[in-house]
């Protein structure tokens, strides 16, 4: 399965995409990621990049997997225009996914809006959504002693990016999307090697940059 994931830094931290590949890979699938991602940029952005246009009619990619703006999500409307239009330059063959974002540590309720948003997107393209921010927050209810941000209360900690990845992996593959089961999963991919040059790129003294 050959995947572009567009989106930002809630794509690249801890190489969300390189854990979908883990997890296709632990399920017998071979996996080859390709990301296209720059800090703090939505899918507008991205529909005004060449780049993005030459891999999606070039790439030959069995999916994309789309993400917009997060901290702070910029409103339905937002997602929606932006999401249409490069839906339409999406070929037939590619079979869209929204990877649907988690709120800010402080601001549960504002999962709602961007859940809804997401899936408002799903339903006028015909995408799947990824509901990685609906089961963040169920798996942070079951599991209080777990830490799925990192210190900036935004981005995801390695957990956190290996759930967003085991979310993402199931809904490939159309498995169960329990919170369990996506948390088990997660769990296991949290244990892969970390890269010490990403880690470094926004880990200083303990502390994000990002």
């Amino acid at each position: 399965m050959k995947i572009l994931f567009i989106g930002n830094s809630h794509t690249f931290v801890h190489y969300v995409p390189l854990r979908v590949s883990e997890f296709l890979k632990r399920h017998g699938h071979a996996a080859e990621a390709v990301m296209l991602t720059h800090p703090g940029t939505g899918l507008d952005w991205h529909l005004r990049q060449s780049q993005t246009y030459f891999n999606l009619m070039c790439g030959s990619y069995n999916a994309v997997v789309l993400q917009h703006n997060a901290h702070p999500f910029p409103g339905r409307d937002s997602l929606l225009e932006a999401g249409k239009t490069l839906a339409e330059i999406v070929p037939e063959e590619t079979k869209i996914y929204l990877y649907m974002t988690w709120s800010e540590k402080n601001n549960p309720s504002g999962q709602t809006v961007m859940s809804e948003a997401y899936e408002s997107l799903a339903r006028e393209t015909g995408a799947e959504v990824c509901p990685v921010g609906r089961i963040w927050w169920q798996v942070a209810a079951a599991h209080p002693e777990e830490e799925l941000y990192l210190v900036d209360g935004e981005h995801g900690s390695v957990l956190g990016s290996s759930l967003a990845a085991a979310v993402i992996g199931r809904t490939l593959l159309g498995m169960e999307l329990t919170p369990e089961a996506c948390y088990t999963d997660a769990k296991g991919l949290e244990t892969m090697p970390q890269d010490q040059w990403r880690k470094d790129l926004f880990m200083r003294k303990g502390k994000s940059e990002i």
